[in-house]
């Protein structure tokens, strides 16, 4: 029943709650131009009363500097604790290089998980008092401050920052360094301007760690029958109360280190920073101000129905469309913002469902394409296995060298097959990868072993699609097949070329050349060929979109084709066909 009225009194229309406001607005020029006059005399208060509070926070901008600087230290020292555990020589002298190298500390200690000091930087031991409340921090494996006033020793009172050491997730014990209190003096910047008139830091637990004046006059400043712990909060605040010693004070709470340390200023009623401009005298000017509320209260009642629903709307859409953000909490649109605001909450979480569907169903086609490559790689693989005995009970050597060309043909197939396969993306292989196992596998099969043949590889990376990656190592196979038939010579070599360019006419455009040089030596052939290599190579190289460039002499064969590396283009029959 709650839910459904406040439902209903979110729908009602703006224009509604703007007639109300307007109305409410030509009210008794007097009670209005009070209220208005209150207001800002509050506003006022709430403003003197923030900068009470950031003169404080600059106050004690060295307390919080020294104790944050102490707790990434002792973090930073917790970092060694199992060496420091495991060696008592090595962790004294680790902590008294490291108290010698700062001049903030008198002492650094390490106490293990069992509440045992392992070491420290000299000789000197905690109190009892201090051993105490050290061990509740190690009992507890949290960070601790408090303070060490040893009325039996002539030691100088200290702050104690004791923070746990943690490696591989376990606890190490903890790290406690001693900051004497001479040195939270406040230098000469932080002393001009305006100053509260004391100063003090404490712990979670009420006990002052530091204090700008004697300890005795800083306890009579802070305000009467409120214990300091009670004044904890994550924010920064300030009160009004009675000191200890009668007075009224004004005072400000800042928290240092949230949950371990916090700093109370107090300052006087009087102070400046305290005091308000604004009287109520303008009251008299009812006549002129009449017509000024009637518009400051429509403004504030479009600011508050309108702009604002607006503005807050507008930032989770923003949130929506960088981060996918789903706006959370409370819907607090009124009225027709209500509605505009439910559906597009509707909206985002009804976007969200598609779009991890869709990536569920691309993934989904991605696994199955591998799946399939995966397949064709095996059964062109079954081929080559059914050449290979075809090639072992062959007896004509003309047989075996078709069967064998026959055979290269069917793996450098395999190897794009194997390239998309073990590729991350589906849509495009590494071409020279491609290339230069075809090579290899030829080269492999071709030469004897032993052979002095200089084969030189220079692959550029070239990223092309499957449609175009086929018949490029088709082509390969076919060149250096051809190569490795006339390769010869006192110094026979073959050079093979992949690059990669930019088009002259359109920078963005990629332009690709694979370039198959060789040796040529005295061979002749006993019969002349069929020219079948050739006629594939021209295929080939139409399908990539170039022509085979031959260069031949006396002493070396050269085959280059250059080709635009193009986008994916699907078949004709791969488009979706219109409805009839």
């Amino acid at each position: 029943m709650v839910t459904k009225a406040i439902d209903r009194a979110q729908r009602i229309s703006l224009t509604v709650r703007a007639v109300f406001f307007v109305s409410l607005a030509m009210l008794p020029l007097g009670g209005v131009a009070i209220w208005q006059t209150d207001q800002i005399i509050e506003d006022q208060r709430d403003t003197a009363q923030r900068a009470l509070v950031a003169v404080t926070e600059k106050a004690a901008t060295r307390e919080r500097q020294i104790i944050e600087r102490s707790i990434g230290a002792a973090a930073a020292l917790g970092n060694t604790a199992r060496s420091l555990q495991a060696d008592t020589e090595l962790c004294r002298t680790t902590l008294d290089q490291f108290e010698r190298g700062s001049v903030f500390y008198s002492y650094v200690g390490f106490t293990g998980p069992d509440g045992v000091e392992v070491c420290g930087s000299s000789d000197q031991q905690s109190g009892e008092t201090g051993r105490s409340k050290l061990k509740t921090l190690v009992e507890q494996q949290k960070i601790g401050l408090y303070t060490e006033r040893n009325a039996d020793t002539d030691r100088q009172s200290v702050l104690v920052v004791a923070t746990p050491a943690f490696q591989s997730g376990e606890y190490a014990g903890h790290m406690h360094l001693h900051i004497p209190h001479a040195g939270f003096e406040p230098k000469a910047e932080l002393l001009s301007g305006e100053r509260p008139l004391g100063l003090v830091t404490f712990n979670e637990y009420g006990e002052i760690l530091t204090s700008e004046s004697l300890l005795s006059a800083a306890r009579d400043m802070l305000p009467e029958g409120i214990m300091l712990q009670d004044l904890r909060h994550e924010e920064s605040y300030s009160f009004f109360a009675t000191s200890r010693a009668g007075e009224e004070r004004a005072y400000a709470f800042i928290p240092l280190v949230p949950g371990s340390a916090y700093a109370l200023g107090t300052w006087s009623t009087d102070t400046r920073l305290l005091r308000l401009e604004t009287a109520y005298w303008p009251t008299i000017l009812l006549a002129g101000l009449m017509w000024l509320a009637s518009v400051l209260v429509v403004s504030l009642v479009m600011q508050l129905l309108v702009i604002r629903g607006v503005i807050r709307l507008h930032r989770h859409m923003k949130l929506f469309q960088t981060r996918r953000t789903l706006a959370k909490g409370p819907v607090l649109g009124r009225g027709e913002l209500y509605d505009l605001e439910t559906d597009f909450r509707d909206l985002t979480e009804t976007i969200l469902r598609d779009e991890a569907h869709l990536e569920n169903v691309a993934h989904e086609k991605d696994v199955l394409l591998k799946e399939v490559h995966h397949r064709v790689k095996n059964n062109l693989q079954l081929i080559n296995s059914i050449i290979n005995m075809v090639l072992r009970g062959s007896t004509s050597e003309e047989t075996r060298v078709v069967v064998r060309r026959l055979q290269d043909r069917v793996m450098a197939l395999a190897s794009v097959h194997r390239s998309i396969y073990q590729a991350q993306t589906m849509d495009r292989v590494e071409a020279s990868e491609i290339v230069r196992e075809i090579v290899n596998q030829g080269v492999a099969v071709g030469l004897p072993r032993g052979s002095e043949v200089d084969v030189e590889l220079t692959l550029a990376p070239v990223t092309l699609y499957p449609d175009q990656a086929m018949p490029l190592s088709l082509l390969v196979s076919e060149a250096i097949t051809n190569a490795l038939k006339y390769v010869g010579g006192p110094e026979a070599f073959i050079h093979v070329t992949l690059r990669e360019d930019s088009h002259p006419d359109d920078p963005a455009r990629k332009i690709a050349s694979i370039t198959v040089l060789n040796s040529v030596g005295d061979k002749v052939e006993d019969e002349a060929g069929t020219g079948l290599g050739s006629q594939l190579v021209r295929a080939f190289a139409h399908q990539l979109g170039g022509e085979p460039e031959v260069i031949a002499d006396a002493t070396s064969y050269s085959l280059r084709v250059t080709f635009e590396v193009a986008e994916f283009s699907p078949d004709a029959e791969d488009l979706p066909k219109a409805a009839e």
